[in-house]
């Protein structure tokens, strides 16, 4: 007796991409539909095990899980890198800039610390 066997995945799919590596890298017959991996196939000999296919699908779900928590640590070490150089160049631009003032105001820059992401100016005042 002939049957379509139709088992879908429980794990909603958010990068695509990921999933479709995971299939590659697989090579079954599970496809990607509504965000959902899915395994529909019409079994004319009654080969299919629906059982095997549960656990395929399960497998392959945990595995993208695996690859998206990488993607996910990778993608916030990015952002973190980029914000630490976006603080260290206004740093750098604020010491600038309060250095122009002083010595506008006629002070002497006599020691600059930077360490730690802090900048300490010791400033001079040039008196006649």
């Amino acid at each position: 007796m002939s049957r379509t066997i139709n088992i879908k995945g429980q794990l909603l799919i958010l990068n695509i991409q990921i999933a479709q590596e995971v299939l590659t890298e697989l090579g079954l017959a599970i496809k990607i539909q509504n965000n959902k991996f899915v395994f529909n196939k019409y079994d004319l000999w009654d080969n299919i095990d629906e059982n095997n296919k549960k656990q395929e699908i399960q497998k392959i779900e945990s595995l993208y899980t695996q690859k998206f928590n990488i993607y996910l640590e990778q993608v916030a070490e990015e952002e973190r890198l980029k914000i630490e150089e976006e603080k260290r160049i206004v740093r750098e631009e604020k010491a600038d800039l309060m250095i122009q003032n002083a010595k506008k105001q006629d002070y002497k820059v006599k020691k600059e610390i930077r360490k730690d992401n802090t900048i300490k100016l010791v400033l001079q005042r040039i008196v006649n």
